[in-house]
């Protein structure tokens, strides 16, 4: 029976997490088939080895184990190597540093989706841990969020956790998205075109923070970069509705105007 709902799951040297995240998945209870696909990118640690344990003692895990890093090669693993292989109706993110705490949290957020079919995707609250200072706390990020958006909001601030989302299998990847510097928002962006995100009050999932991070480890500039390089792309191609790309464009003059303000700064401290 093929799997209602693809677990896709990215890891690099998460040797201390992913045995946590693994645990989250398998503590799913649902009442539709899953399969769990995890995509190790080379990891210079034991991640590959731990997930080919898990593969072996539960037969839903997938393991891709690569030889090579593919993300030095501009190779997104998500885009080429993880969703191509996703047999599912939906598809649940969660990278190999996060975890599930919600035992019923596919089954709340499947059970949305097949009763509303004008909805794209669903998220949900999240707590969050930083591994610094071991500290387990309320997720900010969107809180003041309404209960129902749509890409126009998305368009503003990214304010879904890739652990937190369940989206559906409709999409397609162009080339282009593997030099995008961060793959989770243009990805939610591209997927739900003109359909609706819901978004539930609990708290089912965690996300760490720590240095490693792509966005939690970056400083001012490096992110000021990222949103930048990552909107840029998004407008040239023309992939989303009219009204999404002028709150891009809208988002990017204000970016461009941080950028200068920083190195202008910079300039200042100099003299």
């Amino acid at each position: 029976m093929n799997p209602l709902l693809s677990i896709c799951c990215t890891t690099f040297n998460h040797e201390k997490y992913i045995k946590q995240t693994l645990d989250g998945f398998l503590l799913q209870q649902t009442s539709f088939p899953i399969e769990i696909i995890v995509h190790d990118d080379a990891s210079t640690d034991n991640t590959a080895e731990i997930i080919r344990e898990y593969a072996e003692k539960d037969s839903r895990i997938v393991p891709i184990l690569q030889t090579e890093n593919q993300f030095s090669k501009f190779k997104k693993p998500w885009a080429n190597y993880v969703f191509p292989r996703a047999q599912g109706k939906y598809i649940a993110l969660c990278e190999g540093d996060d975890y599930w705490i919600d035992p019923f949290k596919l089954q709340k957020q499947v059970d949305f989706l097949e009763a509303h079919p004008d909805y794209g995707s669903c998220f949900h609250n999240s707590k969050i841990f930083y591994q610094d200072t071991q500290q387990l706390e309320h997720d900010i990020l969107n809180k003041d969020e309404p209960e129902t958006s749509t890409i126009v909001d998305l368009a503003r601030t990214n304010y879904i956790r890739t652990n937190t989302i369940v989206l559906r299998n409709n999409f397609k990847l162009q080339d282009w998205f593997n030099f995008l510097p961060v793959g989770d928002w243009p990805l939610f962006l591209i997927q739900i075109k003109d359909l609706k995100i819901k978004r539930f009050e609990e708290e089912m999932g965690v996300y760490r923070v720590h240095s490693q991070g792509a966005w939690s480890g970056a400083d001012e500039i490096q992110t000021i970069k990222m949103t930048l390089n990552t909107i840029k792309p998004l407008l040239k191609h023309n992939v989303l509705s009219k009204p999404a790309n002028k709150v891009l464009r809208k988002r990017y003059r204000k970016y461009k105007k941080k950028q200068f303000k920083y190195y202008w700064k910079k300039w200042l401290k100099r003299k």
